[in-house]
């Protein structure tokens, strides 16, 4: 079984990679595997006694594969291989965008991107609130929640805009988590310093305004 999940993800990497329908073709060298497969987080210089590693977040077991689809293979393959497939398409989708001018085909991966990221962290966000103290359940709720406003934060002011359709998805998106953030920053379940220094504004515009807070991972 393990030697078979080997094999999946070695051929995704050497060829293409397949989520949700749309095809990755991420050609990662060894050391890229390694950045690829744990960062950079989205939490740079977060308190690490919060956050864990979210590749290996317990969460993941209930959430990844509604979100990366490999098929009948999801029952062989371990959760963080369904991460690692879905951040090695975040990795080339970043590269390619370095490397050239934008264009429908980039800004059409880049909403399945951000897509792909949201309904993740709605998964994660749906789960008890005090599985959510885990620290890597809470690396893995920062992670795609930051991811998501990223990718987002890409397709602003594009030209042409996106189709309504499209646009409405993002938008909803942003509404629920941004919704989702304001409860988890009254709960305690997070706080500002978990998406460090460099979240995006919308975040920390929401994890650093005024108003009261507990902390229900302490009972």
């Amino acid at each position: 079984m393990i030697r078979q999940a080997l094999a999946i993800i070695l051929a995704f990497i050497g060829g293409f990679v397949v989520v949700g329908g749309f095809v990755w073709a991420p050609r990662i060298s060894s050391a890229m595997s390694s950045l690829v497969s744990t960062g950079p987080s989205a939490s740079v210089f977060a308190d690490t006694n919060r956050i864990g590693r979210a590749d290996v977040a317990p969460v993941l077991k209930h959430c990844i594969f509604r979100v990366v689809d490999v098929g009948p293979e999801a029952d062989k393959m371990q959760p963080s291989a369904g991460y690692f497939i879905l951040k090695a398409g975040t990795m080339q989708a970043n590269f390619q965008s370095l490397a050239g001018k934008p264009n429908a085909r980039m800004e059409s991966r880049t909403v399945l991107l951000a897509t792909k990221w949201a309904e993740l962290a709605e998964c994660i966000y749906a789960k008890d609130d005090r599985e959510l103290c885990d620290a890597d359940n809470r690396a893995a709720m920062v992670e795609s929640t930051a991811k998501f406003f990223a990718f987002a934060k890409q397709l602003d002011g594009i030209q042409p805009p996106l189709p309504a359709d499209e646009a409405r998805v993002i938008e909803n998106s942003r509404g629920r988590l941004l919704a989702a953030l304001k409860n988890h920053r009254r709960y305690g379940t997070l706080t500002a310093g978990d998406f460090g220094s460099f979240a995006p504004a919308e975040i920390q515009q929401v994890m650093r305004a005024d108003g009261e807070t507990r902390d229900i991972c302490k009972r």
